[in-house]
């Protein structure tokens, strides 16, 4: 895979990111105190494409370096791992990105009635910042890459 390769993919997930950031933005444009379960089903799940794009993202940047990702039980977790110690990520990326992995684990694992907008909500609040770093981050590690 060539540098402009990557970079392509990394711009065709970043505009399936763009498209799930602007759904759920339209979700909770008027932001209510309350959701019904169905909304707060729809808002989980676009949390949940948001982070599964990020993945995306770093398993193919991974990749284009040559290294491989195992399907382990702990797969998602050394993503992250291996991407901070690789310097794509910093250790502040790294937090924030491990946080959306927990939620992520939430959502598999949880019935939508648990949900509740009061845990979701930072998550929303925060994806256009995490966006932009994440995006600088890949674009530096890849421009900065032989």
């Amino acid at each position: 895979m060539t540098k402009q390769q990557i970079k392509e993919y990394c711009e065709a997930e970043f505009e399936n990111i763009d498209i799930v950031i602007s759904e759920l933005s339209s979700m909770v444009q008027t932001k209510k105190s309350e959701y019904s379960i169905p909304e707060l089903a729809a808002i989980s799940t676009f949390i949940h494409n948001f982070y599964n794009g990020i993945e995306n993202i770093l398993k193919r940047v991974l990749l284009y370096r040559q290294i491989e990702t195992k399907n382990t039980p702990t797969w998602h977790k050394n993503l992250l791992k291996t991407s901070l110690a690789m310097g794509i990520i910093d250790n502040d990326l790294f937090d924030n990105l491990s946080n959306y992995l927990s939620f992520r684990h939430f959502f598999v694992h949880a019935y939508s009635f648990t949900l509740r907008w009061e845990d979701m909500e930072p998550f929303v609040d925060d994806l256009d910042s995490i966006l932009s770093k994440f995006k600088f981050a890949i674009y530096n590690f890849i421009d900065n890459t032989n």
